[in-house]
């Protein structure tokens, strides 16, 4: 599909059948000879397509030339042209290159050049932006290569970052340290990028001796990027020159509608020199470049067309939704895209999307395809000029609670002779009255505990906030607590450190086990590998792995006002020391978060109750475990169920120890063993 600039008018798709009146063609043709079409590595984006330019304010289609709202009617047709054999020229290699380095050095390439441009690399879905937009400033170095230090490791880069730095403080006689932000090294030059006030300080070095080498250092000029040949930066020039013509600052649109037609891109010679995915990928880089920062980028851009432009996937566009996260109107009509799936790629991106038209594409007016293109926008209200949601439908979505259940089939619970609900009977109940004995029962000095607390997790709407002060110093939440050290204080390793964490927090009432038991969700499992308290089982001993998810409430030490939250707990127990408790705990791990329901179980296996029962009137019917367990070594093995409930009957049921028996005896298994598999 990728373009190599206008063709004559052809069938593009079926050389061999009539063009439809009043519609497309159909079916694809390989350049050149019949047969298959053939896509390159990057994918290729065909934006050939007769010129619609338009604009669009907020929430509106982007309108046609004649100010009108309507698609255009009539056939598409192809205006592209081929030299004889129908085989488009080959990308130039030099041109393919020139955009290569636009998109490299502007931050959506690879990951390295990201770091190199200045450019933060941890947002969600590796969007770049850049760091220190407004006040950053890029510095070239020369001298480097000619100073005795370029023999060092790394080419003397890092030696001559220590230089800058110290002689920068020394020569202001500052009493701070000059920070160098980002640098990269291409070719002779260095490339560095610091605040102002770092940059002016630097910039006083220029002239000054470096390992026997002069160092001559001048401020990168607006416009330009760190590493572009004259020939890229002209380039980049001409494809500013298109964005600038394209941009409507009053509708805050971005016309990119039927791009194969600009007449800039056409005499450039583009879509036969480089494919047009990387095309549109330098000319996205340059828009970020224009608008330094997210806000920025809000506040200019509402909408954006790319109609006409033979997209079938928005994998060819990815860097759209990188570019422009916030975008709120988009117009993708008149394209090839076929159905829902050729959208899902974005199923967590665009989420302030309000407006998307679709007209004029294979996918027409599918009903189940545009209901699944409107769950993959929670904020879509207009589709296609159809109301799919209303305004005030959105917003009370946007208040009601974030859950993200787990599908629950009532609790599982697969004991070895109770043991594990005996544990989790005594446990809550010694936590909530005497948290000391309990520690000095369950846990030793190998026992490990910490909790984390998830203060913007899902919640009730409307609910009183909830304080966390007696939790929050405790804490070990991974995303917050970043420092090593701190999370090394915040893990308590045996008995007593575990007590004395206990005691700094709140006192508890957690609900019944044996009256309250459906305020509860309860998997217990049998885990092997333990390490055996004795050092004599050198494999490890059996042990239980028993996740737990509810609420509790507790009473701030200091107000002494009740509170109720939710809670997940996830313990791993084992054998015992000789001559102490038979049971220990390995691993207790403990998260905390604001009061939300526990999602409705359905599917329960029969035997198991979750009303309000206690757990010992609710065991589990042990043929529908085996039978479970059967099903679930099925699916991992593609085993029939007969060849699955004997190979777990040898193995007396265990699950880990049936795989282990199944890995080595495969070879050794017939081929009816794997005629059924269960699905």
């Amino acid at each position: 599909m990728a373009p190599s600039g206008p063709r004559a008018q052809r069938n593009t798709r079926n050389p061999s059948a009539p063009t439809k009146p009043g519609g497309r063609s159909g079916g694809i043709k390989k350049r050149g000879a019949g047969g298959p079409v053939r896509t390159d590595r990057d994918g290729d984006l065909d934006m050939d397509a007769p010129a619609a330019k338009g604009g669009a304010g907020r929430g509106n289609r982007p309108p046609n030339t004649n100010g009108t709202s309507a698609p255009p009617t009539g056939p598409r047709r192809s205006t592209r042209s081929a030299p004889a054999g129908g085989r488009a020229p080959k990308p130039t290699t030099r041109a393919a290159d020139m955009v290569k380095k636009i998109v490299e050095s502007g931050g959506s390439g690879n990951l390295s050049s990201r770091i190199a441009a200045g450019r933060d690399t941890s947002s969600r879905h590796t969007r770049s932006r850049p760091v220190n937009g407004v006040d950053r400033v890029t510095l070239v170095v020369r001298g480097l290569k000619e100073s005795k230090a370029s023999s060092n490791d790394g080419g003397g880069l890092r030696d001559l970052l220590i230089f800058l730095e110290r002689k920068a403080a020394t020569v202001g006689k500052l009493h701070r340290t000059v920070k160098i932000n980002k640098s990269t090294m291409k070719g002779d030059l260095v490339y560095i990028t610091a605040n102002k006030e770092d940059a002016e300080e630097i910039k006083k070095i220029n002239g000054f001796e470096f390992a026997s080498a002069r160092l001559s250092i001048e401020e990168l000029p607006e416009g330009t990027s760190p590493g572009l040949s004259e020939q890229s930066q002209s380039l980049k020039d001409q494809l500013t020159t298109v964005l600038g013509q394209r941009y409507n600052q009053e509708s805050k649109l971005m016309n990119l509608s039927d791009l194969g037609q600009d007449p800039i891109l056409q005499q450039m010679g583009m879509f036969n020199q480089a494919t047009p995915e990387k095309v549109f990928r330098a000319l996205m880089v340059i828009l970020e470049d224009n608008f330094k920062t997210a806000q920025a980028k809000r506040e200019g851009i509402h909408s954006v067309s790319l109609a006409g432009n033979n997209i079938d996937d928005v994998h060819q566009i990815m860097s759209l939704a990188d570019a422009l996260p916030d975008l709120l109107n988009l117009d993708l009509s008149r394209n090839m895209f076929k159905d829902a799936k050729a959208l899902r790629k974005w199923s967590h991106r665009l989420r302030k999307l309000e407006a998307l038209y679709l007209s004029d594409n294979p996918v027409g007016t599918d009903a189940s395809a545009m209901a699944e293109i409107t769950k993959l926008f929670p904020r879509l209200q207009n589709l296609s000029g159809v109301q799919v949601r209303t305004k005030e439908e959105v917003e009370a979505a946007s208040r009601a609670p974030r859950v993200f259940p787990i599908p629950q089939f009532g609790t599982d619970f697969r004991d070895l002779n109770r043991v594990g609900e005996g544990f989790v009977t005594e446990f809550f109940a010694l936590y909530d009255t005497d948290r000391q004995t309990l520690a000095a029962k369950y846990y030793d000095e190998q026992s490990t505990f910490s909790f984390s607390v998830m203060t913007s997790s899902a919640h009730i709407p409307n609910a009183p906030p909830l304080t966390w002060s007696s939790y929050i110093r405790l804490s070990r939440n991974h995303v917050r607590i970043t420092h090593p050290p701190s999370r090394y204080q915040r893990l308590f390793v045996g008995g007593p450190l575990v007590q004395d964490a206990w005691s700094k927090l709140p006192l508890t009432r957690h609900p019944s086990l044996t009256v309250e038991f459906d305020k509860y969700l309860i998997d217990c499992h049998p885990m092997s590998g333990l390490a055996d308290p004795t050092g004599s089982e050198l494999g490890g001993v059996e042990g239980m792995i028993i996740t737990m998810h509810g609420e509790f409430e507790d009473q701030d030490p200091e107000t002494k006002v009740t509170s109720k939250r939710s809670f997940s707990r996830t313990f791993v127990i084992g054998p015992g020391f000789p001559g102490r408790n038979p049971i220990r705990v390995v691993s207790d791990l403990l998260q905390l978060r604001a009061y939300s329901p526990l999602p409705p179980q359905t599917g329960v296996p029969e035997g198991i109750q979750t009303s309000a029962a206690p757990v010992a009137n609710a065991p589990i019917n042990p043929v529908a475990t085996q039978e479970q367990m059967a099903i679930e070594l099925s699916k991992q093995t593609g085993m029939t169920l007969d060849y699955s409930k004997m190979c777990l009957d040898a193995a007396q049921y265990n699950l880990e120890r049936a795989l282990a028996t199944f890995n080595e005896m495969r070879a050794q298994l017939p081929a009816e063993a794997f005629a059924q598999p269960i699905a």
